[in-house]
């Protein structure tokens, strides 16, 4: 739910700033996405007892230093005054996933049980890159998993090797044989 929420709010903020504006939001939001983690910012913010106004100046203040222009500033106003403070990480995503549509380029995670060299993984970004004609950033993450799975999320790609599927899908092709 907060996803689609922060979707429309990010279709609202792409619409009326230009994309200069949003390379320059884009870290503000960032920042603002890693003090929500931070339990004392999330009691301020979800306080019922300390005024949006006092919650927005907080937030351009003491965690923006006021490097904020005045369009994000309309912005955070705009999300204080529809009690949506609480979205920083989803609007966060949101648009680093449209800056990233923008770019062509996209995350991939390779989900492998053994960790592999940087120069494999070059290779193997530079080769899935080409075929899928976007740039891909490769990330791996080793898991206890007997397999290989490679996943682009935001362009709806996954492509995975398990040995045990691999192992029944040969067993039942030597079943049917006889």
């Amino acid at each position: 739910m907060k996803d689609l929420i922060a979707k429309r709010y990010i279709k609202a903020l792409v619409a009326s700033v230009s994309q200069k504006e949003l390379g320059e939001i884009a870290p503000l939001l960032g920042k603002l996405a890693e003090a929500n983690t931070i339990s004392k910012f999330k009691e301020i913010i979800e306080s019922p007892y300390v005024a949006t106004a006092q919650k927005v100046d907080f937030i351009l203040k003491n965690i923006l230093d006021n490097s904020a222009n005045t369009k994000f500033v309309n912005f955070v106003k705009v999300l204080a005054e529809h009690k949506r403070l609480g979205l920083f990480g989803e609007l966060h995503g949101e648009l680093s996933s449209y800056l990233a549509t923008l770019n062509k380029e996209y995350i991939a995670q390779l989900i492998v049980n053994d960790g592999y060299e940087d120069s494999v993984l070059k290779e193997i970004e530079s080769k899935f890159s080409k075929k899928l004609g976007v740039n891909l950033v490769l990330e791996q993450q080793v898991v206890a998993n007997s397999g290989i799975k490679l996943v682009v999320e935001d362009l709806g790609v996954e492509v995975s090797f398990s040995q045990e599927k691999f192992i029944s899908d040969l067993r039942n092709h030597i079943l049917k044989a006889f």
